[in-house]
């Protein structure tokens, strides 16, 4: 039985979010005090695009963009979400044909989390670990079960006289 990992419980709380009119300058400064590396844009709880670290350096160095323009005009839009009953193998589907690294996790389409390319690639791999360590416990039983079987057998010969 493979056990299905759901997205829910490897997401990450408390995303940072903005509206689309707040400054480039505000989602510099939630990005940097967030380990998440981007800031998810809300509209009534719902998310409406993303902009990541790279969106803004981009914006910023490459294109000699003001801090002062709204987030609107550099938003990723519209934002490819997951479900909180996405399992991993289903967002590891999604990851494989999006080529995104980041994903809002909606709930009735409101916001509840974030997950990362890199939260469900560690997920796949602790399930193969899981799922081989309990395949070497299973071979270990078998073979102290065959152990058993023929000590017992050894034992039940002895016993009866038999050779």
């Amino acid at each position: 039985m493979m056990i299905m990992t759901k997205v829910k419980k490897i997401m990450l709380a408390n995303v940072p979010v903005l509206t689309k009119k707040a400054k480039i300058s505000e989602a510099i400064t939630l990005i940097g005090s967030k380990p998440h590396g981007c800031v998810i844009i809300v509209e009534s709880k719902k998310p409406i695009g993303i902009i990541t670290e790279l969106d803004i350096v981009r914006e910023i160095v490459a294109k000699g963009s003001s801090v002062n323009k709204s987030l609107d005009t550099i938003m990723s839009s519209p934002v490819t979400t997951m479900l909180l009953d996405t399992t991993i193998e289903e967002a590891n589907k999604i990851i494989d044909t999006k080529k995104y690294r980041k994903y809002p996790v909606v709930d009735r389409g409101n916001l509840v989390g974030l997950v990362t390319e890199n939260d469900i690639v560690n997920s796949i791999g602790y399930n193969i670990r899981f799922h081989r360590n309990l395949q070497n416990l299973v071979l270990i039983l078998f073979v102290l079960f065959e152990f058993f079987v023929v000590g017992y057998k050894i034992l039940f010969n002895l016993f009866a006289g038999i050779p």
